[in-house]
């Protein structure tokens, strides 16, 4: 191997596990991989851009393949299921999402009253929902926007000097919208009112980074959470969590937190190799530790099999409608594919909440499946001329 070959090696290598997000405009067929882990932190590579998103959009892509069965509760305190089992077959494939669940979708318009097109990223609160306005590729001047879901009206909160990382990376909480910019090589956290607002610097800081003299050097952006009167942050490369107050002032490490990542708020916790999978969860707020089930990925209260979902104190124990769980959204819904004895097969979401399976759509091997997104609080697809997202209510 040439010494360019090893070079471009190392470089994928190390962006393996830190693909930037990219907005659904720029991918076809691609599920976004930050389930469970809310914002993460993006990567900046100086060269190869190119590459590497093309890379990235091969990379996440997932389609949700085969079978199930119909769901029945069954409390046990343990979990006892193995990580590979038959396929199984459901006597009926689950009725249409807005039949079955109809609470829990919302219709968001695909565009802005100018015309743009909008995209989700998550709440602010129960009704308003925030996402961004972006020209497809690169645009110097992205914009934040609300969507109220009682009055269906839109809102510009912002104006974003920055093309990336502002869209990608949003935190709410205490009464502000937070994101991270880069400032040459350093990190710039910004904030603006919840109600919209001139963008304000809260901290700035030194960002990580890999230096590769033939690729151009890699830097880390941050992970990010509001609460408890402070902006909390999480490097995507080593982790370890630091604040600082929302009004600004000197950041200091949050003890007890080498190594760990920001995950949902008031949660961070370790990384593990599945879409968005993270153990030895830790409560920022109050210090309570959670632990691991054996053989199974968490959120906060539930944890999935290969075809169960237990709440972690064993309370209750669901069998899931479908096969192939990959990950656990808002603590709540499961997406799954399911298979009927006729062999039809369907991309249905699970909610947990109410033990109920809605469908998707009906996968066709002729045609391909809508694009699905997979965030940390919220599932969202195209449905006609709106955006369809699914997302807990009561939150």
């Amino acid at each position: 191997m040439n010494d360019v070959e090893e070079a471009l090696r190392r470089t994928f290598a190390r962006a393996e596990a830190r693909i930037p997000a990219t907005p659904p405009d720029l991918l076809r067929q691609v599920t976004e991989g930050r389930t469970r882990r809310g914002r993460r932190g993006l990567v900046l590579a100086t060269a190869m851009a190119t590459c590497l998103v093309i890379w990235a959009a091969t990379a996440v892509t997932w389609r949700a393949p085969h079978p199930s069965p119909a769901v029945t509760a069954k409390p046990t305190p343990r979990i006892h299921e193995p990580r590979i089992h038959e396929p199984r077959i459901v006597k009926e494939i689950a009725p249409p999402l807005e039949q079955a669940l109809p609470s829990v979708v919302a219709k968001v318009p695909l565009k802005v009253p100018n015309g743009k097109a909008f995209t989700p990223k998550l709440f602010i609160d129960a009704r308003t929902l925030l996402g961004y306005v972006a020209k497809k590729g690169y645009d110097p001047a992205p914009e934040l926007w609300a969507y109220h879901l009682e009055s269906q009206t839109f809102r510009r909160l912002a104006v974003i000097g920055y093309p990336i990382a502002p869209v990608d990376s949003p935190a709410v909480g205490e009464g502000v919208i937070v994101w991270f910019e880069y400032a040459g090589r350093d990190i710039r956290i910004m904030a603006i009112p919840a109600t919209g607002g001139a963008p304000r610097t809260v901290v700035s800081f030194p960002a990580e980074l890999d230096v590769d003299k033939v690729n151009g050097d890699t830097i880390y952006g941050v992970d990010l959470a509001v609460g408890d009167g402070r902006i909390f942050w999480s490097s995507a490369k080593s982790g370890g969590v630091n604040q600082v107050p929302v009004t600004g002032g000197e950041p200091s490490p949050v003890p007890g937190t080498k190594g760990l990542h920001l995950f949902s708020w008031p949660w961070a916790g370790r990384p593990l190799d599945g879409p968005g999978a993270m153990a030895n969860l830790l409560n920022l707020s109050t210090g309570e530790r959670l632990d691991d089930p054996a053989q199974a990925e968490c959120n906060v209260t539930w944890c999935v099999t290969d075809s169960q979902a237990i709440r972690r104190d064993g309370g209750q124990v669901l069998d899931l409608p479908g096969d192939n769980p990959r990950s656990i959204v808002a603590d709540r819904f499961v997406p799954l594919s399911q298979t009927d004895k006729q062999g039809r097969k369907a991309s249905v979401i699970y909610d947990l909440a109410a033990a109920r399976a809605g469908r998707l759509w009906m996968q066709n091997d002729r045609k391909a499946s809508t694009t699905l997104y997979v965030s940390t609080e919220m599932i969202y697809f195209k449905r006609g001329d709106k955006w369809a997202v699914i997302h807990d209510p009561d939150r």
